[in-house]
This record gives C-alpha cells, structure tokens and sequence, in this order.
C-alpha cells in the first residue's frame, strides 16, 4: 500500500488519525507522535549541494542521530543549489556567481553519492521548481536530474508542484516534463498547489484543485510510491478534506503495490 502522509506544522495534530506518517523539515524533530512514522526530508534547509565537500563527517553524525530518534525509513535531500552560497526569500536566491552545468553536477554527483554511501537509510533526491533568479539553473532540467539519479543510484522524492513549476517555465506539458524523469524510481511523493502570479507560476502550497489530484492520478498509474506527502499548512478544515480527499484516491488507486514500509 502507499501510505498517505502530511508535513509537520501546527495544524498537523488534527490529521494524526487520518494519516500514517509525518514528516518533519529542519531540525523540528518531534517526539511522542501517537503511532506515526516520521519522515525526515531536508534536514538543513539554506545549505547547497554546489559547495565542495559541503556534506562531511559532522553532517552524517547529524543525520545519523535524527534518524535513530525517529525511524525514519528513508532520508529525503533538495537537489540544489547551483549557486554556492544562497538565501531563501521565498524561494532560492543566490549569494554568490552561478555554477557551470559540468560543475554543478559533478558537486551534485559528489555529494549525493557520499550520502548515499554514508547513511543507513536508503536516500530520495527531491525535484525542485525552476526560478529564474539563478539559485535553479541546470538542476530543474529532466536530463540533469536523471544522471544524478543514474549515477548515484540514489532514488527519487517526486514533488508535482515543483514539477508542474519547472514544466510551465520550461514550456512542456507537464506530463511530457514528468515522463523525462526517472519515473521508476520514485519512492516518495510531495502533493501541493502551485498559483499563478502574473505571468509566474510559484510553489505556493495552497489548497489541492483538481488539476493536481488529476496528476496524481496519472503518477500512480505509471509508478508506486510508498509515500505521498501532503504539503499544505494554512487552515485546518481545508487540510482534513484535502486528506481525506487522498486517502479516498490512494484507496481507489491501481498502482502496484512495491511492498510498503
């Protein structure tokens, strides 16, 4: 079965019946939960995978302590940043001059192969949403993502509002964009809304429309996540139809089993 998961925030406490696991970005580590696994996705959240050596010894003993607290049974990253130095302000901003491709994605290899190496839990790599301030060149491209994935023989965290972001900036449709990418391995999935703004569209996480419950649909036809994670933080009473709405997808779903947690 794919178990049905949200993120961690205030709200999250009203859902805890209705799903079977949490995940927690940051170091917000939570303790007690009545049952539930925990996720661990992002541990370190304005840190680049562009600086050399940036994941080391110090780092691992980190992650390793907050996966033995939590049982966490994987261990989720941001394939980013082309820019070593960046700054979030709603998204990725960078500090410092963008990387070439060749550079950035040997950074990338390095360190996500040294995670994978290191760590006792199997590591996802997340997709993420294409802006053009500079923070995102060459890490959004389908191409891109599938050689790190290839290379490292790391998995994939799928994210459909980053995909439908990276798709509209790029000018696919976004299960032409989707159908580029590493499909098969795909462990996790994070569900969200993307708005438009203008000419922009952004990763906002806002309440789920019926566009991204479609794309959903259309994942699980062709993959088996073992996880779908709801990102969504704004108002509670939206948040539990929204789960309940995806449980009642999850349940009607003929995707292949891959076995579970």
């Amino acid at each position: 079965m794919t178990l049905l998961g949200v993120k961690w925030s205030p709200i999250a406490g009203a859902v805890l019946p209705l799903v079977d696991i949490v995940e927690v970005a940051g170091w917000d580590l939570r303790d007690g939960l009545p049952g539930e696994r925990q996720l661990l996705h992002n541990l370190d959240l304005d840190f680049s995978l562009g600086v050399p050596d940036v994941l080391d010894e110090a780092w691992l003993a980190r992650c390793r302590a907050a996966i033995a607290r939590t049982g966490s049974p994987w261990f989720s990253l941001h394939l980013g940043f082309s820019s070593e130095r960046v700054r979030f302000d709603g998204h990725m901003l960078p500090e410092s001059p963008v990387l070439d491709r060749a550079t950035c994605l040997t950074r990338m290899i390095d360190a996500v192969g040294f995670a994978r190496e290191h760590l006792d839990v199997p590591l996802l790599i997340e997709n993420l949403d294409y802006c053009p301030e500079g923070a995102y060149e060459h890490l959004c491209e389908p191409a891109f993502i599938a050689e790190v994935v290839d290379t490292t023989g790391c998995d994939l965290l799928l994210d459909l509002a980053h995909l439908q972001v990276s798709a509209d900036w790029f000018g696919y449709a976004v299960e032409a964009y989707a159908a580029l990418l590493p499909l098969d391995r795909v462990v996790e999935v994070h569900v969200s809304s993307p708005r438009r703004s203008g000419e922009r569209l952004d990763d906002v996480h806002f309440d789920l429309v019926d566009r991204d419950y479609q794309l959903l649909e259309w994942l699980l036809a062709r993959t088996s996540p073992e996880a779908v994670v709801l990102e969504y933080t704004r108002a509670e009473s939206r948040l539990i139809d929204q789960v309940r709405t995806l449980r009642a997808l999850l349940d009607n779903s003929k995707s292949p089993l891959r076995g579970g947690l």
